[in-house]
């Protein structure tokens, strides 16, 4: 009888070359960086339409940004937005 081996499958995410927190990042620069890693993913389509389905509360997931559920393009770094130039006084 013999045993069947299935190939593990080396996902980004769950990389011990990669933090576990650059997923969940404040800074904007490391979300980037997860999005980047995700898209080598032979499971990033899968992971996204999962976190949609789940309305995941945020994060990187399958390679966009999360926030509430829905992808946004890109996330602020936190603090007050820079006043633009023309509008002040």
């Amino acid at each position: 009888m013999s045993t069947l081996t299935i190939p593990r499958i080396e996902l980004p995410c769950q990389s011990t070359d990669n933090d576990a927190d650059l997923w969940f990042a404040d800074q904007p620069s490391q979300l980037e960086e997860a999005k980047s890693l995700c898209r080598e993913c032979p499971l990033q389509t899968a992971c996204l339409d999962a976190a949609l389905e789940r309305e995941e509360p945020w994060g990187v997931w399958g390679g966009e940004i999360l926030d509430r559920g829905v992808i946004i393009a890109r996330k602020r770094p936190r603090g007050r937005p820079r006043k633009r130039e023309g509008l002040a006084g």
